[in-house]
């Protein structure tokens, strides 16, 4: 048996992490046989094949599902070693940064954030993913350095910290045949028809409350995101239900007018999210402190430190 070394665990790594020999060749700038040698040492030395070919994936196996946190921790922690910096330079970093975020988000946030790096930090880079189920593994494995959006149910390892809080307000067409009081009753808000947005991971779902509620809307139309919610709804006589800020955004380019919501609905605390991980990395101080910067000013929030962050 001999000892694992740092070029034989960033191998597994990132094997684990691509789920593809060769893609992770490509992103050590190794080639594929010399990948392909190291992976059976290290099968050797685990006696396990780690990882079985399914299809086009290299799949894990219970034995390298119960490595991967090691490993990834370790190997985080030596490349925090060896590209540690006392201060993280924004002016001259040309850091890229992967943020999973919410189409609310793209909409409220992703303005604000552009607008401080072109501002501040012109050369750091950013790709912004979906969440979606896989955004906690993508969390733990390096994939993605942080997420914001309402995620309640991460398992231990993440860290998480509150930006502002949200809640709901209805929007409807300037022109609405029916709606053109300042007030908006519970009798008026069910008999109208609802553009319904079927938004996924990350965002609070109003329908759970109204089942609570025993009220059901008429349901003209469905959507997969809000990102076409404010177009829809200034063409048709419907009306949506939406977070107060991103009616802020639809109000600024429409012909759009909006109502307090005639139910009260949970608020809920949009909050930024990463993997411990990456909680001592330089560079990722900076963009969480950015983000907090940024938009905890959103709500009334005034402590502009880290200490209420929780593990």
């Amino acid at each position: 048996m001999f000892e694992l070394d740092c070029k034989l665990l960033s191998v597994f790594l990132y094997i684990y992490k691509y789920k593809s020999v060769s893609v992770a060749a490509e992103y050590l700038s190794m080639s594929q046989p010399t990948v392909s040698n190291i992976l059976n040492k290290i099968r050797q030395h685990y006696h396990d094949p780690l990882f079985l070919r399914i299809g086009n994936e290299m799949v894990p196996t219970e034995l390298s599902k119960q490595l991967f946190p090691l490993i990834s921790e370790a190997h985080s922690k030596i490349e925090n070693i060896n590209n540690f910096t006392v201060h993280f330079d924004q002016s001259s970093s040309q850091q890229m940064f992967t943020i999973a975020m919410t189409d609310v988000s793209h909409l409220v946030l992703l303005p604000k954030i552009s607008q401080y790096l072109k501002k501040y930090a012109p050369h750091v880079r950013l790709s912004v993913r979906a969440i979606t189920s896989e955004t906690s593994y993508q969390m733990a494995n390096g994939e993605i350095d942080l997420a914001i959006g309402f995620l309640p149910h991460l398992e231990n390892g993440f860290y998480q910290q509150k930006l502002f809080e949200q809640y709901y307000v209805v929007i409807a067409s300037k022109n609405h045949p029916r709606l053109s009081q300042n007030k908006l009753t519970v009798e008026q808000y069910i008999h109208e028809s609802h553009i319904d947005i079927d938004a996924g991971m990350g965002h609070y779902h109003i329908e759970n409350e109204l089942l609570n509620l025993q009220l059901n809307r008429n349901i003209l139309m469905r959507l997969p995101s809000y990102l076409g919610v404010g177009l829809v709804v200034q063409e048709t006589d419907a009306i949506a239900t939406v977070s107060y800020y991103l009616s802020e955004v639809l109000l600024s380019r429409g012909n759009l007018q909006f109502f307090d919501a005639p139910i009260i609905f949970p608020t809920y605390a949009v909050k930024q999210y990463w993997h411990m991980s990456c909680h001592h990395k330089t560079s990722h101080q900076w963009l969480r402190q950015m983000c907090y910067d940024l938009f905890s000013q959103i709500s009334e929030a005034n402590d502009h430190s880290e200490s209420n962050e929780d593990l």
